[in-house]
């Protein structure tokens, strides 16, 4: 006879695991519709969504002691975690899509953060997966001198004025232009130039926007003074619009470009935010999202590593490869995380048939 423990599933039960599926589709919704739009969003943009899945094992673990016939429902929202909450994806593009047309480019991008980490990582990256065109963000001029040298030797290459973007070609580059994309009254710009692909003129637009990473300390270490989270979330919704200001101004340029644009560099938002929606209204659509498989996340594995060297692990994608209807992504891809703070993101890209 079975036990009375097994026989009638307790209410209370019920009711957590359906608090906990409520919360999931909440999340999703919010995702859906800007996940950066309200305070809780903006901080749990940031957070590993991993965390999600904790109270999905608690909840299994609890049905396998008193209702194991109820564990399919934690399990089933452990799977939506795991999915659409943590942004999974994975393409479907046959492997004769891979080679379908002579005009196809790689292009890779990069956050290299000064070359505070192993230079020799990203030469080594870099020359593992031979991509067609590189773009840089945060570099210097003294880099090309010496770290990059060799590598970029073959190469055309552009860059702003001071070095801090950097796009290098083995195809034929044109000119630079320096376009101003300004937030709340502040200076920023990024590079544009063009690339040629045979009788194809792709447009490049290197770019970094502003980071939260000051907003998100004072909210992490506001327990310390509870009445500083209204400060940190203020900071956290002005950099939201600093970043919102970038990514418009950015729309209204690609929106006066003629052929296929390439955006790519460290938006410091993920896929879900405002900030990737507002550049999605300009017709552009991300690679990773097209063509990749798993997670692509690029940022995270450096933030604890000094106490945990065992820690390597990002949990956020927030480096992206945008592109325009005319091309579409077979295969994109993350490089390593010994290089920079941020993952290389790498992307086959080929040009639509008309």
């Amino acid at each position: 006879m079975m036990p009375k423990l097994y026989r009638k599933s307790p209410i209370w039960l019920y009711g957590l695991t359906c608090i906990y599926g409520a919360i999931l589709v909440a999340l999703t919704v919010l995702n859906w519709y800007g996940s950066d739009r309200w305070w809780f969003g903006k901080v749990n943009l940031f957070l590993p969504q991993l965390i999600w899945l904790i109270p999905g094992v608690l909840l299994a673990c609890l049905s396998l002691v008193v209702a194991r016939k109820c564990i399919w429902a934690p399990v089933l929202c452990m799977v939506w975690v795991l999915g659409p909450i943590m942004g999974f994806c994975w393409h479907l593009h046959s492997s004769s899509e891979n080679a379908e047309g002579i005009s196809s480019i790689r292009v890779m991008t990069c956050n290299i953060k000064y070359g505070q980490r192993d230079m020799s990582a990203l030469v080594d990256d870099i020359n593992n997966n031979a991509p067609d065109i590189v773009m840089l963000q945060d570099a210097n001029l003294e880099m090309l001198s010496n770290s990059l040298k060799e590598l970029f030797s073959k190469c055309n290459v552009r860059f702003r004025p001071d070095g801090k973007y950097i796009v290098a070609s083995k195809l034929p580059l044109g000119a630079v232009d320096i376009r101003t994309i300004p937030y709340n009254g502040e200076p920023h710009s990024c590079l544009r130039c063009q690339v040629y692909i045979g009788s194809n003129t792709v447009t490049l637009y290197d770019v970094h926007f502003e980071s939260p990473r000051e907003g998100l300390y004072e909210f992490i270490t506001a327990w310390r003074n509870p009445g500083a989270y209204s400060k940190a979330i203020l900071d956290l919704k002005n950099n939201l619009e600093d970043r919102l200001s970038q990514a418009s101004a950015l729309r209204e340029l690609v929106l006066l470009e003629q052929g296929p644009v390439i955006v790519a560099g460290d938006l410091n938002s993920s896929d879900t935010s405002m900030v990737c929606k507002t550049l999605r209204s300009a017709g552009l659509h991300d690679a990773f999202n097209e063509g990749g498989r798993g997670y692509g996340y690029t940022y995270g594995h450096y933030m604890f590593r000094n106490k945990h060297p065992w820690l390597t692990l990002s949990w956020m994608r927030i480096d992206h490869i945008l592109i325009s209807s005319q091309l579409k992504s077979v295969s994109c891809w993350t490089g390593t995380g010994e290089a920079s703070d941020h993952r290389p993101v790498y992307s086959d890209l080929i040009f639509k048939k008309n």
